[in-house]
């Protein structure tokens, strides 16, 4: 088959390039089987010429130059490359599902940021529309935040979401009372009639969570109790005994 391969090479191409006009990938793809066609790891020499010919020709072409080869060429290995090709089809498809996921936790970090805006505060500006899905990653992030770094008050701004549905309220509660246990107060910010409406439906304790108008109220309150630093630092040089 090396001997058919290279004798008639400039033949085969013209015969495959077709209407395309593709022929360097076809070559490539040729010049290696038939440098690997007298050897037992074929498989892994033709894959990654054939992985390249396969991103510029579409299957119904490459179907027919496989038919043409197989015609043309004695003792053509089709059933060997169609397992390959199958071998390549599925890697491609597991890197494109890792790349999506990939792409989708990418969407859901840029989506729901968590922002330390100050000492022992944490702002969660939820925008665009909730599902379970997305809540519950949203919550997961949110408890490893509030954990590690000890926040005293999370700010939860719902101004940019239009409405929440029972299932992901219901999520919510459930992050509220987590981040409760955790030691953290709630602030709750920019509540809408609808929104309002969904909590109150589910029966939400509003005692578990501080209620204010908008963004700016909430960031007043928080910074406003928040304890200073640079105060307790310098209550403690100035010592017990200290005079002012």
């Amino acid at each position: 088959m090396k001997e058919a391969i290279i004798y008639n090479l400039e033949g085969l191409l013209e015969g495959l390039a077709g209407e395309d006009g593709i022929k360097k990938e076809w070559e490539d793809f040729l010049v290696n089987l038939a440098d690997a066609s007298e050897n037992a790891d074929m498989k892994e020499k033709i894959k990654e010429p054939l992985k390249s010919l396969m991103n510029v020709v579409n299957s119904s072409a490459l179907l027919k130059g496989f038919e043409f080869l197989n015609e043309k060429i004695e003792g053509f290995p089709l059933a060997e490359i169609l397992k390959v090709v199958v071998e390549v089809l599925d890697e491609s498809k597991k890197e494109k599902e890792t790349r999506i996921r990939e792409l989708g936790d990418i969407l859901a970090e840029l989506a729901t940021p968590i922002i330390r805006i100050w000492q022992d505060i944490l702002l969660v500006p939820l925008i665009g529309t909730l599902d379970s899905h997305r809540a519950q990653n949203m919550a997961e992030k949110l408890l490893e935040k509030t954990a590690s770094t000890r926040a005293k008050m999370v700010i939860v701004d719902v101004t940019g979401v239009p409405m929440i549905d029972t299932i992901v309220g219901g999520f919510l509660i459930e992050m509220f009372n987590a981040i409760k246990l955790l030691g953290s107060d709630v602030i709750l910010t920019g509540i809408k009639p609808e929104i309002a409406h969904t909590l109150v439906k589910l029966g939400v304790d509003f005692n578990m969570v501080i209620i204010k108008r908008d963004l700016e109220s909430a960031l007043k309150y928080a910074i406003g109790i928040a304890p200073d630093k640079s105060d307790r630092k310098h209550s403690r040089k100035r010592g017990d005994g200290d005079e002012e």
